[in-house]
């Protein structure tokens, strides 16, 4: 049983980086790295950086400049913790939000022909994995949310 659980786990991150890869980059202007974070702010709400860079598994400098150039674009603001001015809080703007969801609709639209193709059973099939995952990804650890 444990073989057939790594096996469904390398498959479900495997299956899913590939269907990521067919979406188009043109008209993005996005990283996939910053468009992520930009995400997981607009999901789970104002991050501190060090937060990020946890949920993130990445450095905090890498972050930082990511959460940089986001400000530079307008789609994020720093603010000072609450609790401790020494460190920013990150939080999406209006502008962010916009860009997000023009983004989300875009990778819709990309992936919607490749669904056409399915027949419905399969749809609904597909429709019922993405429940589950949902609530797999609702009962894992804080850093594996998304």
């Amino acid at each position: 049983m444990a073989d057939d659980l790594h096996q469904l786990g390398e498959d479900l991150v495997t299956t899913a980086a590939r269907v990521v890869r067919w979406v188009p980059k043109d008209g993005y202007t996005l990283s996939l790295a910053s468009a992520r974070i930009l995400a997981r702010l607009i999901d789970n709400g104002p991050t501190r950086i060090s937060d990020l860079a946890t949920l993130e598994r990445s450095s905090q400098p890498t972050i930082t400049n990511h959460v940089k150039r986001l400000e530079a674009d307008g789609l994020v603001r720093r603010d000072p913790d609450r609790t401790d001015a020494r460190v920013w809080v990150i939080s999406p703007t209006e502008a962010g939000l916009r860009q997000m969801r023009a983004m989300r609709h875009q990778l819709g639209s990309n992936v919607e022909p490749h669904l056409a193709r399915l027949s419905e059973t399969d749809r609904q099939a597909l429709r019922d994995g993405l429940a589950v995952m949902r609530r797999l990804m609702a009962t894992g650890p804080d850093d594996q949310r998304e």
